[in-house]
């Protein structure tokens, strides 16, 4: 029973009901906390098989926009453990050789398929089985953005894929229309090739598909205001070629399969073919950088909110203070059971209640100038060269040697000269970073290189600099180990503070200046095992390598960037 508060009544009795329902909500909560996940085993056809209880060991990894991992530990004469290694038998029955694991735990549905297993026999003569899934953005992973979907491999124009707008919008379109050219296009040979209805069948409907795209338009996009990108791929991964996106404007791609009971994932869905057991993709701004958000603070003054802005070149951006706003956002706020992207929720002290252990590293900015190009700017090199041409031609056809006419020559002498002018005007970019400047203190580390794969002062050099600055920007890592008796509940909005991708704010231990850090959760880990409760890890912030410098993580994009733009033809 909810108990409620009259607030009519005398003060001493508002005081008691107040008490009591606190009382009621943290037991709620402990409860959500105890609760032992749930696992279900679904088939190659995504039918649901068996329901798990009896679990030895469970880890599950979600990490934010890449693969993660489930694996589990079953003793291996339990009757589930034996279906699970008997994948010759389910080929035989028309299960499929792969299974799926569904594992959910407060609204969070962590979902994957079977990657390996393995039957371990220990000093004491125990046998379990060891499963391990890859989770469901793996599928991502395995989607090629062809030139062209719209047309058959053999004929592919134009060269390259290119299209810029609202980042969401465009990582959305480019995805969705290369699982229409796998699932629906009229050149692909369907699963089932005797049978006529599947040539025709599925081109406005999803009920064939396995993985589908929630809806966002072009003009939704732009009213909410979210960062423009330009994507370009040639025969390339959709997941290589979205990830500087949507690292770069804090992006998180968001992976969940539907399962019997769920509501519609967006109005209408089922109405067009959407069914239990397919993957929806969608693609969520965690951000709030450009409409104001509490990127830290001090436990002085509290958390202070911003909004971030270009600086004048571009390629810089700075966060600007926001004055006026409400020290407590309740306006926000729904329910108290999720974060909003502007306002986090979660707060570690340094005394960490609700947290076993934490860690704290930073890395500095490098570099306060960066230099790019290596190509003359569009129509440069041309330019010179028409010039040339023109000017040999003119004073050939005006020129005469002995009474004969020497007649034009530009051709042959912009070719001895083309080595000497070609990408020498507008060829480079040296951006100075003025902000990181003033930041860093007069003893610093200088210039920074990197090549670039189109030509200088184009949209894909303003890219590489984007690029250049986010991966030696200051980085942030936290990491918390929660507790079952703490404070907050890892879990899915409406049944959990927090989750993957949403901000946390944390103070260090022992430092004296009281600084807040806040940063996104880009990892979430859960572990159980018999006979004890489930843990949630979390890990803030930017992934920090620690063999490799911050530079080297772009430098394969780089290369990829510069072989689409010289199959382009763009130098």
């Amino acid at each position: 029973m909810t108990t409620t508060v009259d607030f009519g009544a005398d003060l001493e009795e508002q005081c008691e009901q107040i008490w009591q329902a606190t009382l009621e909500q943290e037991r709620e909560l402990q409860e959500m906390r105890d609760a032992p996940p749930v696992i279900f085993i679904f088939d190659g056809h995504q039918r649901l098989q068996h329901l798990l209880l009896d679990v030895g060991k469970l880890h599950c990894e979600d990490v934010e926009n890449d693969t993660g991992s489930i694996e589990v530990e079953i003793p291996f004469e339990h009757p589930v453990a034996q279906w699970l290694n008997d994948r010759r038998g389910a080929m035989q029955r028309g299960e499929g050789e792969l299974f799926h694991i569904d594992v959910e735990k407060n609204g969070v549905r962590l979902t994957g398929r079977y990657e390996s297993k393995t039957v371990r026999r220990d000093a004491k003569g125990r046998v379990v089985l060891a499963i391990t899934c890859l989770t469901d953005y793996e599928n991502l992973k395995w989607i090629d953005c062809w030139s062209n979907p719209f047309l058959p491999a053999i004929f592919q124009f134009p060269r390259i894929f290119l299209l810029a707008g609202p980042a969401i919008w465009v990582l959305k379109t480019a995805l969705f229309v290369n699982l229409w050219r796998i699932y629906s296009s009229i050149w692909q040979i369907p699963d089932d090739p005797m049978n006529p209805l599947t040539w025709l069948s599925g081109a406005l409907s999803f009920a064939s598909w396995d993985i589908v795209i929630k809806p966002t338009s072009f003009l939704q996009d732009m009213a909410a205001g979210t960062t423009w990108c330009m994507f370009f791929s040639r025969w390339d991964k959709w997941h290589d070629k979205a990830k500087p996106i949507l690292d770069d404007g804090e992006f998180s791609v968001v992976t969940r399969r539907l399962r019997e009971g769920d509501p519609e994932p967006w109005p209408g869905a089922y109405d067009q073919g959407v069914h239990a057991g397919q993957l929806v993709v969608d693609i969520v701004d965690k951000s709030g950088q450009m409409e104001g958000t509490a990127n830290g603070g001090t436990i002085f003054d509290g958390l202070t909110r911003t909004f971030r802005e270009f600086v004048n070149d571009f390629v810089e951006s700075v966060d600007t203070e926001i004055s006026g706003a409400p020290s407590w956002p309740s306006q926000f706020f729904s329910t108290m059971l999720e974060t909003p992207k502007g306002f986090p929720f979660v707060h570690f002290p340094a005394d960490a209640p609700g947290a076993a252990e934490t860690e704290f590293i930073e890395t500095p900015s490098k570099g306060t100038i960066i230099n790019t190009g290596g190509h003359s700017m569009p129509g440069v090199n041309e330019l010179i060269s028409a010039g040339i041409q023109s000017l040999g031609d003119i004073i050939g056809n005006n020129l005469t040697v002995f009474g004969y006419g020497i007649g034009p020559f530009g051709g042959a002498l912009d070719a001895v000269l083309k080595p000497f002018y070609t990408d020498t005007v507008l060829a480079w970019i040296s951006v100075k970073l003025i902000n990181r400047v003033a930041q860093s203190g007069s003893s610093r580390y200088l210039e920074y290189h990197i090549d670039s794969p189109g030509k200088a002062y184009t949209l894909s050099s303003l890219m590489v600099l984007r690029q250049a600055m986010w991966a030696t920007v200051r980085k942030k890592k936290k990491h918390a180990k929660l507790l079952s008796s703490g404070p907050y509940v890892a879990g899915w909005p409406g049944s959990g503070h927090f989750y993957k991708g949403d901000r946390g704010s944390f103070e260090v231990a022992g430092d004296t200046t009281g600084e807040i850090h806040v940063e996104r959760a880009m990892k979430m880990t859960l572990d159980w095992e018999r006979d004890h409760f489930a843990k949630w890890e979390a890990e803030f912030g930017q992934s920090i390598p620690e063999d490799e410098d911050p530079v080297e993580s772009i430098l394969a994009e780089i290369e990829n960037m510069a072989t689409a733009a010289h199959e382009l033809g763009v130098w």
